[in-house]
């Protein structure tokens, strides 16, 4: 019986159809994917995949680029890692995409997560590649690992186990597992994270020097087989929770300004995702570097090119003439996503999710409320001076840039950068009142 399910051919001409065809957290893996459109035009005109390309691939050896990324949830960062991904290796580089919040816990993480988890994703890829590393090299690894707990719990029979088989394990598989049950501890949240963090913090120097040894080797193989070099693409990190420290400085700043050293010292070319709120709060350049940070804002709308390609994104997914009823509805919830990818694609969702024939005038005209519902929860009644000042200045004071994360505000591009709210935020009854007071007579 054969249980194989035929793909999926887009544009998709049923309302059942579109329910996946508009998942606003999937983003498009696949560089030939019909539904991508490239934005670049409407976002300021500066392209993520070719400016980090050029730097990489201008940047000669002892040195590495590294960069950061950020952008509003859903802005289509991800997607834009994968064309970047696509692009680098045609251009003949080894390149390494770890998600995060696959193999980390973005509740509770530490630049000593980070690390390993990035030396897991190396090893894994490499193991998924066919490439070996030094034998000697990764006995020496691996017994230190297993001296500092990494591999295995802390008791004679474990360790014995484990010497036991470091001579006729020491391979990348071997090596793999051994990191997978580190990063599985850390994301798990069991007692032994903080024990590894522990241990990893009072070794720190020899834990960048031990990775750096595997990079290194695998660079030096990689470069044999005829490959540029090696690139890590770290994802996701943007969605990583905000904590106050005992200090009053976050755990976003902790991250990237106190350990921007430690994230910076691996021998390879590196991207990472930052939270939004994070550059209006510190500067960034000071610890990556002058021009480390890339910003994807929103779509313009404000251009008419820029409605045009929202309704493109549209169009390379859902066939709009057979599913919705008018094509001016399109445009509505364009104008009411602001720019958003994300919220565009939940807008359409929303709009089908009562119908299972056409959507009509009256689906649109909900997905629009229940979208205004969920901004007014996340308003607070403290925050309408702001919204004021940003909606009469077009700039954003730092000190709130949570409502940036939350896009309650949006940053936009087209040579100047601005601000503006929200359009289904201005839709708030309470805050259209504060923002239009009737007039006095």
């Amino acid at each position: 019986m054969n249980t194989e399910t035929n793909p999926v051919t887009y544009p998709v001409s049923t309302v059942a159809e579109v329910y996946d065809a508009c998942h606003p957290d999937i983003p498009l893996e696949d560089v030939n994917d019909t539904r991508y459109v490239d934005l670049t035009a409407v976002r300021g005109g500066e392209s993520l995949v070719k400016s980090i390309a050029y730097a990489i691939e201008r940047t000669r050896s002892p040195n590495f680029h590294q960069q950061l990324v950020t952008g509003h949830r859903g802005s289509g960062k991800s997607t834009e890692f994968f064309q970047l991904k696509a692009r680098l290796e045609n251009h003949g580089y080894f390149v390494v995409y770890l998600d995060v919040g696959e193999t980390l816990d973005l509740g509770d993480i530490s630049y000593l997560d980070i690390l390993i988890g990035i030396a897991k994703a190396i090893v894994g890829e490499l193991e998924a590649a066919g490439i070996d590393l030094n034998e000697n090299l990764l006995t020496e690894v691996l017994a230190w690992l297993a001296e500092k707990t990494i591999i295995t719990e802390r008791n004679a029979e474990s360790e014995g186990k484990v010497s036991a088989n470091l001579g006729l394990a020491a391979n990348i598989p071997f090596l793999a597992k051994a990191l997978a049950e580190a990063t599985g501890h850390i994301k798990s949240g069991s007692k032994r994270r903080e024990e590894i963090r522990t241990v990893l913090e009072r070794e720190l120097s020899l834990l960048i020097e031990r990775l750096n040894t595997l990079i290194d080797d695998a660079r030096t193989r990689l470069q044999r087989q005829g490959y540029k070099d090696l690139v890590v693409i770290v994802d996701q990190l943007e969605k990583m929770a905000y904590r106050t420290n005992k200090d009053g400085t976050s755990n976003h700043k902790e991250l990237f300004v106190h350990h921007a050293g430690q994230l910076k010292s691996l021998h390879c070319h590196i991207i990472y995702t930052v939270p939004i709120d994070l550059i209006f709060n510190v500067n960034l350049g000071d610890a990556f570097g002058s021009n480390a940070s890339f910003i994807i804002p929103m779509v313009n709308l404000k251009d008419s090119l820029g409605n045009e390609k929202l309704r493109e994104v549209i169009a390379h997914r859902i066939n709009i003439e057979q599913v919705f009823s008018q094509q001016e509805l399109v445009d509505k919830l364009i104008e009411m996503s602001g720019g958003s990818l994300r919220d565009l694609m939940r807008l359409v969702r929303l709009a089908c999710q009562n119908t299972d024939e056409i959507i009509e005038s009256t689906d649109v005209d909900r997905a629009i409320r229940a979208l205004i519902r969920e901004y007014d929860r996340l308003v607070k009644e403290d925050d309408i001076q702001l919204l004021k000042r940003v909606n009469e200045t077009k700039r954003l004071d730092g000190s709130f840039a949570d409502l940036l994360g939350l896009r309650v505000i949006h940053e936009y591009r087209n040579g100047d950068t601005w601000y503006d709210l929200h359009p289904a935020v201005r839709a708030i009854s309470w805050i259209d009142r504060a923002l239009n007071p009737p007039a006095i007579l």
